[in-house]
């Protein structure tokens, strides 16, 4: 099972998700990558929010599906 990095994050007033388009082959190399992003964003934009989440291939389109739905509101 693979595992895609995604971060929503907030800053001004205004969010946005992003993901990495490299796939990890374990959670935890995905976990890892996570704290590595949140620790720099935490760093370089302590006014900001947001989260940080490992997916699966499948929660990650369903993710997006819903996403997507969303934004068209």
């Amino acid at each position: 099972m693979k595992f895609i990095l995604v971060v929503y994050m907030c800053l001004a007033g205004t969010c946005e998700s992003v993901y990495e388009q490299k796939l990890y082959d374990t959670r935890e190399q995905c976990e890892v990558a996570g704290q590595e992003v949140r620790d720099y964003a935490m760093s370089e934009f302590p006014q900001s929010s947001g989260e940080v989440w490992c997916l699966t291939e499948d929660q990650f389109i369903k993710y997006q599906e819903y996403y997507d739905q969303t934004q068209d509101t």
